[in-house]
């Protein structure tokens, strides 16, 4: 498994264990905590507000998990 895999994992368990959007308040806070890494600012900065977008719009978890690229769930696993 690959860790975008298991990050996938960890918050579908969240969402099992809780709330779908309990998941995705995680992977907003997972997202935004990457800010001041290695990761490019504004690629950031555009991630963030594409989610917020896909929360107001009430977007399903499975959803967000696929619009955030592999490269930034690679770094979010732990």
């Amino acid at each position: 498994m690959t860790r975008s895999q298991q990050y996938d994992q960890q918050k579908h368990e969240t969402a099992d264990r809780y709330r779908e959007m309990d998941a995705v308040d995680e992977i907003l806070h997972d997202i935004k905590n990457l800010r001041g890494s290695s990761v490019d600012e504004e690629t950031l900065e555009d991630l963030i507000e594409q989610i917020e977008e896909y929360v107001h719009y009430d977007e399903s978890l499975e959803y967000i998990l696929r619009q955030i690229p592999v490269s930034f769930k690679t770094l979010l696993a732990k």
